[in-house]
């Protein structure tokens, strides 16, 4: 079992209903859970996956309504991609234009066909046609399953200095090094759901403020406690920086630590994983709040907007 590369990534939408819209009827994700967040508990935090909502395939959004457009202070260098089969690119671009989605055909790094293209909330977002290792494709009725987005490929993060990062990613989190070209430098962990990784070196400029559209955070693969544990110690001994306690996410368990330009990085175990409260069959079907929160339930819905509409 693959147990490096990202384990999700989540980012910032203001408002969950149409954030929800998209991702599921235009996109043609799958709503793996629903829920909110730790921390916040009167803000969504909505998770996509693919088919199995497996770890590597989660992308994920805080949905805090107050949040200003992160854009309105720098132009955004990073992105969130997803593989797509190679025979799909054309069929992607008819539907964004019968969606009235705006988007750019372009070149991936690698030479791919790729379709750039931004959600509600302006996050960056890319399909890659790719020759993809595995994936579970999410079957959506107007979708046709040999077009259906495959996973989460991975991210694009824009840094002022990405050396520390490199050494990061490759010396801790399980990535190789697989080409430099101008000022992004690209790695792989593997071929399957959250393996691929990309840095960009940002010119003197900071990265964009959170809000809106930004990438909260990034999250990494961890087999167990005991490897949790070992990557902590690693980050300690070899870069000095001291990772938090772990915190109990009900469906993994996670640290937390700040690398360059303040980025916030999670490090997650792959289990014990969403079918610990529902079936595969019906992830994402409702509302579920984390057993510390149990006796919050009534408070909370009296605050969280509806989303009934999208069982």
């Amino acid at each position: 079992m693959t147990v490096r590369g990202l384990h999700h990534v989540t980012a910032i939408a203001t408002n969950a209903s149409r954030n929800l819209d998209f991702y599921t009827r235009v996109l043609g994700l799958r709503l793996v859970k629903r829920t909110v967040t730790h921390e916040d508990p009167g803000a969504y935090h909505l998770t996509y996956g693919d088919a199995e909502g497996g770890p590597g395939s989660r992308f994920s959004f805080f949905s805090w309504s107050s949040a200003v457009d992160a854009r309105q202070w720098a132009r955004s260098d990073e992105s969130i991609s997803f593989a797509i089969a190679p025979d799909a690119v054309d069929w992607w671009e008819r539907r964004f234009a019968a969606s009235e989605v705006p988007f750019l055909r372009g070149l991936a790094p690698d030479g791919s066909p790729q379709l750039s293209f931004e959600d509600p909330d302006r996050t960056v977002l890319t399909f890659v046609a790719s020759e993809f290792a595995s994936g579970a494709p999410w079957a959506c009725p107007d979708i046709p399953l040999a077009f259906a987005v495959r996973a989460l490929r991975g991210v694009t993060l824009s840094i002022r200095g990405t050396e520390l990062m490199t050494r990061l990613l490759t010396d801790v989190l399980g990535f190789v090094e697989i080409g430099r070209e101008a000022d992004r430098i690209e790695f792989s962990a593997h071929g399957n759901a959250g393996g691929w990784f990309c840095l960009h070196q940002r010119q003197g400029r900071p990265r964009p403020r959170l809000g809106a559209g930004a990438i909260h955070h990034v999250a990494f693969r961890a087999r167990d406690d005991a490897d949790l544990a070992a990557i902590a110690e690693s980050l300690q001994e070899r870069f000095d920086i001291s990772a938090s306690p772990i915190k109990d996410r009900y469906y993994f368990r996670s640290i937390y630590f700040r690398g360059p330009d303040g980025l916030l990085i999670e490090v997650s175990t792959d289990g014990p994983g969403f079918l610990i409260d529902e079936t595969r069959e019906n992830l994402g079907a409702r509302l579920i709040f984390p057993p510390s929160l149990q006796d919050r339930q009534e408070e909370l819905l009296r605050i969280l907007p509806s989303l009934d509409r999208f069982r």
